[in-house]
C-alpha cells in the first residue's frame, strides 16, 4: 500500500530530496536549505511512499511573506534562493497568503491509472491541509519547468503572471486565487476517485 503524508523521518525526507535533485538539479532548493526547512516546517513537504519505502510522488508548498512572493513573481529571486526567513512565521495568519508550489511530481514506473491516483492523493491531501488551517482565501504560484508542469497549471486554472522575461531563472510564473469552497470541492471530488486499499491518507500536518 502507498502512504501519503508529511515525511515521517529524515530518511524519508532524504529519499524525497534525492528524487527532487535528480529531476530538477540546480532549479531546486539546495540540500542544506531544504533540510533546514524540514526541521522548521516539515508540513511544507508531502510524499507518497511506495511499498519498499521508495518515494512514488511528492509535492512542496512554501508560505511566503508578501514581499518575497512578489520578488519571486518578478524574478528577483528563484526557488534556489528561498530561505527560512522568507517564510511566514507560524504565529502569522495564512489568510490571503501566497504559497509557492515548488513541485508536484509522480515518479516514473507506474501505469497511467496508478499515476492518476497518486496525483489525486497529492492534491486532495494538500487541499485538506489548507482547509484544516481555516484559510478562506489564498493564492498559489508556481514556475512550470516542464511541459507536464505547464499542462497541469493550465488544467488547474492558473493564469500567467510573468512570462519569464527578466526573471532570474528564465521560467514563467503562473498563479491562481483559491477559496475555501474550491478546496472543499476539489478534495471531495478527488476522494471519490481514491481507493483506500491502494493509498492510505495520513493527515499528519
Amino acid at each position: 500500500m502507498f502512504v501519503c503524508g508529511v515525511p515521517r523521518n529524515s530518511a524519508e525526507f532524504q529519499c524525497y530530496l534525492n528524487l527532487e535533485h535528480s529531476l530538477f538539479g540546480r532549479l531546486s532548493v539546495p540540500t542544506e536549505t531544504a533540510q533546514t526547512f524540514f526541521r522548521l516546517r516539515p508540513e511544507i513537504y508531502q510524499v507518497v511512499i511506495a511499498p519498499g519505502d521508495a518515494v512514488a510522488a511528492y509535492s512542496s508548498a512554501y508560505p511566503l511573506q508578501p514581499k518575497w512572493a512578489q520578488a519571486l513573481i518578478a524574478g528577483e529571486i528563484a526557488e534556489p534562493d528561498l530561505t527560512p526567513s522568507m517564510l511566514l512565521r507560524r504565529d502569522e495568519s495564512l489568510e490571503g497568503s501566497t504559497f509557492y508550489i515548488g513541485s508536484v511530481v509522480v515518479a516514473n514506473g507506474y501505469d497511467r491509472v496508478t499515476k492518476l491516483k497518486l496525483l489525486a492523493s497529492l492534491i486532495s491531501w494538500r487541499a485538506r491541509q489548507f482547509e484544516a488551517a481555516c484559510i478562506n482565501r489564498l493564492r498559489v504560484i508556481l514556475t512550470p519547468v516542464t511541459e507536464e508542469g505547464e499542462r497541469m497549471a493550465r488544467q488547474g486554472g492558473a493564469r500567467l503572471l510573468n512570462d519569464g522575461t527578466g526573471r532570474k531563472d528564465g521560467y514563467p510564473v503562473c498563479g491562481r486565487d483559491i477559496t475555501r469552497g474550491f478546496l472543499t470541492g476539489v478534495a471531495t471530488a478527488l476522494e471519490r476517485c481514491l481507493d483506500s486499499s491502494i493509498v492510505e491518507m495520513n493527515y499528519n500536518f
